[in-house]
């Protein structure tokens, strides 16, 4: 009867530590900043959404194909201003369903003009230019495509993109469990 009891608790037990973890689901929507999450800066809008090809067409019309053609999962989009309301930052994020996905949208949106963010940089990969009066920085991690538009060409616009970016880049990882 002891050995009994001892085999079943030696069984519980092997059970419980080999039995596979159940993955975090990561959800584009979790990944989008709070209200002054980053210090001085709010959303001056609702968030949008895409969860199907209609929607995403709807948000941004021919560009959808970019993303459908590569795996498109869901997206958010959300803007923010900075606590003078002067300067607005406006934030994608794409889940596109795997690494090779995400990678995939990140090289074909390349226009060979980037600067590449290499030292302590967000995500796998990650780079940034100038557009005319703002800054686009655009990173890829896991299976989401994140691309940051903040219209302010200055160093302070770019440091405030680069906060964006690594805070997204730092929550991705931290569901994943790099």
């Amino acid at each position: 009867m002891i050995l009994r009891k001892i085999g079943l608790i030696s069984l519980s037990v092997f059970f419980l530590l080999n039995c596979p973890k159940k993955e975090k689901v990561k959800d584009v929507v979790d990944l989008v900043p709070l209200d002054n999450e980053i210090s001085g800066w709010t959303r001056n809008s609702p968030m949008q959404i895409a969860e199907n090809q209609t929607q995403l067409y709807n948000l941004i019309n021919g560009e959808a194909p970019d993303y459908i053609n590569r795996g498109f999962v869901k997206c958010a989009f959300q803007s923010y201003l900075d606590n003078q309301q002067v300067v607005e930052l406006r934030l994608r994020i794409f889940d596109q369903g795997d690494t090779a996905n995400a990678k995939s949208v990140y090289d074909f949106k390349a226009t060979g003009s980037e600067t590449p963010w290499t030292d302590g940089n967000a995500g796998r990969e990650a780079r940034y230019k100038i557009e005319g009066f703002s800054y686009t920085l655009d990173f890829w991690d896991d299976k989401f495509y994140v691309y940051i538009n903040i219209a302010d060409n200055t160093q302070s616009g770019l440091d405030v993109a680069k906060l964006f970016a690594l805070n997204i880049s730092s929550a991705i990882r931290d569901e994943t469990g790099e």
